[in-house]
């Protein structure tokens, strides 16, 4: 959740001007365990910006900086018509406050919060150096000031220190400098309160890197294997294999015959039955090695 529209210094504001006040709304965590309506936490929010006003450094949208403009100029008419000439800058200097604490105030709506991730984000160097104020130009107070206060400033360091410290721009980069502090030692806090989590969970990344690993050498083993299960058999491997197999049911098919002829002859259909079997084996091993050796 950040504020939107102006560049201020608040308790509940960082350099970014994201809300970092509220509790509830710290971390995503925290938002998910206080059970809060989003619509209740933007009010609390507000209203906490109702009755504690932040300091406004800048006005960045421009229907804002319209208005306060319109706003100025009625009180600076109002005080001129008051006669209070003397005192006008100084009047139209704290009016300029009063009127955008009042426009926080009348615009309290979504279009001054607007939701965002809650989560931490850093300044990029480009981004603070934005924020710093412009070096003046001018020091009206030293071209009104008598000689003798020219003198002064010249001859005492302590009374030129004072005239530095009421420079607005001195002011606004203090708070910028101690918005900048805050908000890095925050940011320090928070990584303190996540190392533990960081390292609990490194180890167990740790862990499952090394049980990947050996998972991935196992499937590669498996893998492996199974290419020399499915990869097709060398054609002359084949051909050799089915020429040692005709050759043995071959040398069988003798032997059967040569021990038919010994015993006599007797049983001469269960013989050819069983004779024509392994033949039949040895013709269809002899068929298939020529078919392979006419592929090549």
């Amino acid at each position: 959740m950040t504020l939107h529209g102006v560049r201020a210094s608040h308790d509940w504001l960082d350099i970014r001007m994201k809300v970092i006040g509220y509790e509830p709304i710290a971390s995503d965590q925290l938002w998910r365990q206080c059970c809060i309506k989003l619509g209740d936490a933007i009010f609390t929010v507000i209203r906490h910006f109702q009755l504690n006003p932040p300091s406004i450094l800048e006005i960045n949208d421009a229907n804002l900086r319209r208005l306060q403009e319109s706003i100025s100029s009625q009180q600076q008419h109002r005080q001129s018509r008051m006669g209070a000439s003397a005192s006008s800058a100084t009047s139209v200097s704290s009016s300029q406050s009063h009127a955008v604490t009042s426009v926080q105030s009348q615009n309290s709506t979504m279009e001054t919060l607007q939701s965002v991730s809650n989560h931490s984000v850093e300044a990029m160097d480009d981004e603070v150096d934005a924020l710093i104020p412009p070096v003046p130009t001018s020091f009206p107070e030293l071209e009104n000031m008598p000689l003798s206060e020219l003198r002064a400033l010249l001859n005492d360091e302590s009374v030129m220190d004072n005239m530095i410290e009421r420079i607005s721009e001195v002011a606004r980069l203090k708070e910028l400098k101690q918005s900048i502090e805050k908000a890095n030692v925050e940011a320090a806090e928070e990584n303190l309160l996540r190392e533990t989590e960081l390292e609990a969970s490194q180890t167990e990344l740790d862990a499952l890197v090394k049980e990947s690993r050996i998972k991935v050498n196992k499937y590669r083993e498996l893998d492996e294997k199974r290419n020399a299960l499915t990869r097709p058999p060398d054609v002359q491997d084949t051909i050799r294999e089915l020429n040692i197999a005709k050759r043995e049911v071959y040398q069988k098919s003798e032997e059967m015959a040569e021990c038919w002829v010994e015993s006599g002859g007797e049983g001469m259909i269960d013989f050819v039955k069983k004779f024509m079997e392994i033949r039949l084996q040895y013709h269809t091993r002899a068929a298939k090695a020529e078919r392979l050796g006419m592929t090549m």
